[in-house]
């Protein structure tokens, strides 16, 4: 098939938008689901002789990697297509699988997973420029949010997969990776037969609504990099949610020991508690994604936000001062308002950083712009993965969630560095069109 032909010319609507934007999440969710290995992770370190300290290094080694392969996926979607990318690079991550499957070494072990890990960012980089090319700005934010149920979702998952699968292969943690790579193979089979990208001339128009668009500049010249570089707006949104995810790497990573070992509670209901926050927080992404869509508005989610999430932190933070003596109901709300806090900012976020980089640079700019933010975030992520356990056992999990207030605070402080008002214009600014039918169901 021609490139040509694999090219959109025209601007998909409804249903089939809607699939397209289907087929892009499905696609984050198979390449969050690969090396998905806490379900088997005693397993696997007893059959390959590894200690946990050993793979704790290896693991920031494989996000230090995967930062750097993000931003240069950045460059390549934008330069060759999302589509032309994203579709080699989930199959050679199912390769990559399929390697570290057959690990019997440490060293074997370690070159398979910063491999995926690698192949894994190229893959990514193009899932939000896509969620931007296929979402107009009256449900962009409601998209994004979809978006994030992608790397969310794949934890549920690993671990119901284990569930079900475990004593059926006679508890071999490789059966879950032979089984993470066939799913990779299909999932990149389906996106390879129904996901095209736009042609660049249609990828140029900033849309406001599946019928309603502004004209975009010609291709950029010159290095795509120093554009966004010279905007401080993009520096206030990369900078915001780098700091916020200190506190969401944290909850990902050691979330669970840090109410348990704390709090004096048990595992099991440790992870009870931790499930509350995670699952406010999805649900909260999408109904303030909705809300903020239909207002249009991103700024003041984000900045209220962020000041409701500090606030409960700070809570929080004074509430673990009483140990054990605690009551478990207070951290179980504490946590859950927590995790309502931060789903008001992050579909908001992503919109405002999409719509600020074609509005104000270019349209051609989103693989780059999503590709410095991802290469910055996980380099928060990485000190927030290797300080945490250093920081909490000198002086206890509280010392380190006050770390994580002071990140928060700095990203409340951040947020009001973006474009756009506080309030909504009152027959000023731009006008935005009333959604059509199509339109208020664009971020599903």
């Amino acid at each position: 098939m021609s490139s040509h032909r694999r090219l959109l010319h025209e601007y998909p609507t409804g249903a089939r938008r809607r699939l397209l934007l289907a087929v892009v999440v499905l696609a984050l969710f198979i390449s969050a689901y690969e090396g998905q290995l806490a379900p088997v992770l005693p397993l696997l370190l007893d059959d390959i002789g590894m200690s946990l300290q050993t793979y704790g290094q290896i693991t920031a080694a494989s996000l230090l990697f995967g930062a750097v392969s993000g931003y240069l996926g950045g460059e390549l979607v934008d330069r060759f297509g999302r589509v032309r990318i994203l579709v080699p690079f989930m199959f050679l991550s199912a390769a990559a699988c399929l390697f570290m499957a057959m690990s019997q070494t440490v060293v074997h072990f370690t070159a398979a997973r910063i491999l995926l890990a690698f192949v894994e960012g190229v893959a990514m980089a193009g899932t939000q420029p896509l969620i931007r090319d296929f979402t107009p700005r009256m449900g962009r934010a409601q998209a994004f949010a979809f978006w994030s149920w992608g790397p969310v979702g794949a934890n549920f998952f690993a671990a119901a997969v284990a569930v079900l699968t475990l004593d059926l292969f006679g508890h071999s943690w490789r059966s879950q990776i032979f089984l993470m790579a066939g799913l990779a193979c299909v999932g990149a089979t389906i996106v390879a037969l129904t996901l095209r990208d736009l042609s660049p001339e249609l990828r140029r128009t900033i849309r406001l609504s599946e019928r309603s668009t502004r004209e975009g500049a010609p291709a950029p010249s010159g290095n795509r990099l120093r554009m966004l570089l010279g905007h401080r707006v993009v520096w206030a949104h990369v900078a915001a949610m780098s700091l916020l995810y200190v506190l969401l790497a944290t909850m990902n990573a050691y979330g669970q020991a840090m109410v348990a070992e704390h709090f004096g509670i048990s595992v099991r209901m440790a992870s009870a508690v931790v499930m509350c926050f995670w699952a406010s927080n999805l649900l909260a992404s999408l109904a303030f994604a909705r809300f903020s869509d239909r207002l249009q508005m991103r700024k003041p989610f984000l900045v209220y936000g962020a000041v409701a999430a500090t606030l409960l932190l700070g809570a929080l933070v004074l509430a673990m001062s009483a140990g054990a003596g605690a009551p478990a109901w207070l951290v179980v709300v504490l946590l859950t308002g927590l995790g309502v806090a931060l789903g008001t900012v992050f579909g908001p976020w992503m919109a405002s950083f999409s719509e600020y980089a074609e509005e104000s640079v270019h349209p051609d700019v989103q693989g780059v712009a999503f590709g410095l933010n991802h290469f910055v975030s996980r380099i928060f992520i990485l000190g927030a993965v290797l300080l945490a356990p250093v920081v909490s056992a000198a002086g206890g999990w509280q010392v380190w969630a006050t770390v994580t207030l002071v990140t928060t605070a700095a990203f409340a402080v951040a947020a009001t560095r973006v474009q756009g008002g506080m309030r909504r214009p009152r027959g000023g600014g731009e006008p935005v069109p009333a959604p059509d039918a199509a339109d208020r169901t664009g971020g599903a």
